[in-house]
């Protein structure tokens, strides 16, 4: 090879190589992240534009300074420690080192930095390349994120109602601390799991079949549904939803539920005022049309058993017809009573003091004396505003129905109390006969009911009674076997000095 073709060939791969640093450069100035390379000495060797532009400075100010020192003059806080600390990171462990930046001033900037090993020709680490990437919007959205969710997580945790989501296969992803209390249980121990795992049987049962109608009709449904709690249904109305992503896609489901047992009762109680009032006005038209000739049938068979002789075999015939007039003339009667519904006289009255005078009239029934009356008052029982007599009248009925009921032999306990967190006062009736049949628990205070040949109007005057003074009469079978009445009525504060007053002078 001559001279010529020697300096050719070299005058060639010195412009390929300068081709080649242009097109680098190039490359590396048209990166959008603030790029610069800095040697193990922490001085920064390379910068690229955007560098430059968003620092406000020339690349020859740059080249040779401590990296640290230029990224402190932006509010970027990495000290020489940190860079130190990078540095022995990246020759340890020989990989690409990544780590979150804020710069505060002069507005709040995140960064990710790319820490990337560049290799000599022996394999030794001589140079770092750092990209710094503004991620400050994705930072914004992630705030804004995890905002939605502690609102979110917020407003679930403190409603009042039943709040809950499921995956697509029927795992709670979220459960608030209200349905979690219901069953006894922490909200983190339904999380990944399926209502068969957590729930009565036949709630879980329940569940499943309401979920899959929302996840088959991919529409919102209302159900209605009775949940047993600690003994006692109650009744929610339970609204479902089917969850969805992005694209519409189903992905789970989602169950807000309102306990609904008041506004059930208070319908019931509703229902039940109504048919009274109904059956009052006919029993009244009634009543009315059948004393006339009552009065008449009384009077011709009195008459005519007077002039029967003792002997006439026809004498027991017609005192039947007396008696049986008689009977009816008392079933007028209890419908006239029915009728009338009196507006009670409202006072302010012990519970205890009316409990009291109502035990001392039954003592004085003579059929009472195989029956032992037990009475257990609260002593911080409130007074209540209500007409004493009225009152009076139910606990009266009450106890001669559980009288009755045992046949006039055996024993009933009569309970004042007061529940303080419910606000209200309680008078039970519970005797240990023989009880009430379940089916026959929501018939009882129907007008006209009875299981003993009576009118079956007494349990439904008791209940109209109550319901005058703002109260409800409750009924359950009792633990040892009887029945059990509890009559619930609002207390009445009045001046704490008048309050105590009025107890002291019910306690001498």
């Amino acid at each position: 090879m001559n001279l010529e073709e020697e300096s050719r060939k070299i005058n060639y791969f010195e412009e390929r190589d300068k081709n080649e640093r242009t097109l680098l450069k190039s490359i590396f100035d048209s990166l959008q992240d603030l790029t610069f390379v800095f040697d193990l000495n922490q001085r920064i060797t390379k910068v690229n534009k955007a560098f430059c532009k968003f620092f406000g400075i020339q690349e020859q100010q740059v080249i040779g300074a401590r990296c640290y020192e230029i990224l402190n003059k932006s509010g970027i806080e990495c000290s020489k420690e940190e860079i130190f600390n990078i540095i022995a990171n990246i020759c340890e462990t020989k990989v690409t080192l990544v780590k979150i930046y804020t710069s505060k001033e002069p507005t709040e900037i995140f960064w990710e930095a790319t820490f990337t090993p560049i290799f000599d020709d022996y394999g030794n680490i001589y140079l770092i390349l750092t990209a710094w990437h503004n991620i400050s919007e994705m930072m914004k959205l992630r705030r804004e994120i995890e905002n939605l969710e502690k609102k979110l997580r917020s407003f679930v945790n403190n409603a009042q109602d039943w709040i809950s989501m499921k995956d697509i296969e029927g795992r709670y992803i979220i459960v608030n601390p209200v349905i979690a209390e219901a069953f006894g249980k922490r909200p983190e121990e339904f999380i990944g799991k399926t209502p068969e795992e957590v729930l009565p049987a036949n709630l879980a049962k329940t569940i499943r079949v309401h979920d899959s109608l929302v996840l088959r009709s991919g529409k919102p449904a209302m159900f209605n549904e009775i949940i047993n709690m600690n003994g006692e249904e109650r009744h929610f109305r339970m609204l479902r939803f089917p969850l969805t992503d992005q694209t519409g896609k189903i992905i789970g489901t989602c169950t807000i539920g309102r306990d609904t047992t008041n506004e059930v009762q208070l319908m019931e109680r509703l229902i039940q005022s109504e048919k009274l009032a109904a059956l009052g006005r006919l029993a009244a038209g009634v009543a009315h049309e059948i004393n006339n000739p009552l009065t008449g049938i009384l009077s011709f068979a009195e008459s005519i058993a007077e002039e029967l002789e003792p002997n006439n075999p026809l004498r027991e015939d017609v005192q039947i017809i007396v008696r049986e007039t008689l009977r009816c003339r008392d079933i007028v009667q209890n419908l006239l009573d029915f009728a009338k519904q009196h507006t009670p006289k409202l006072e302010v009255v012990s519970p205890n003091e009316i409990v009291r005078q109502s035990i001392e009239l039954i003592h004085k029934i003579p059929s009472f004396k195989d029956i032992q009356i037990l009475v257990d008052y609260d002593t911080n029982i409130p007074m209540i505003k209500a007409d004493a007599n009225q009152i009076q009248q139910v606990i009266l009925n009450l106890i001669l129905n559980s009288a009755d009921a045992m046949n006039y032999k055996g024993k009933i306990n009569v309970i004042t109390k007061y529940f303080r967190n419910q606000n209200k006062c309680t008078i039970s009736v519970e005797d240990n006969g023989p009880g009430i049949p379940k089916n026959l628990l929501e018939k009882i205070f129907e007008p006209f009911f009875s299981t003993k040949n009576t009118s079956g109007l007494g349990l439904a005057v008791s209940w109209g009674i109550i319901e005058r003074h703002n109260g409800t009469i409750e009924v359950d079978n009792a633990p040892n076997g009887g029945a059990i009445f509890t009559i619930v009525l609002p207390p009445y504060f009045q001046s704490e000095h008048k309050q105590k007053a009025t107890l002291e002078q019910w306690k001498k």
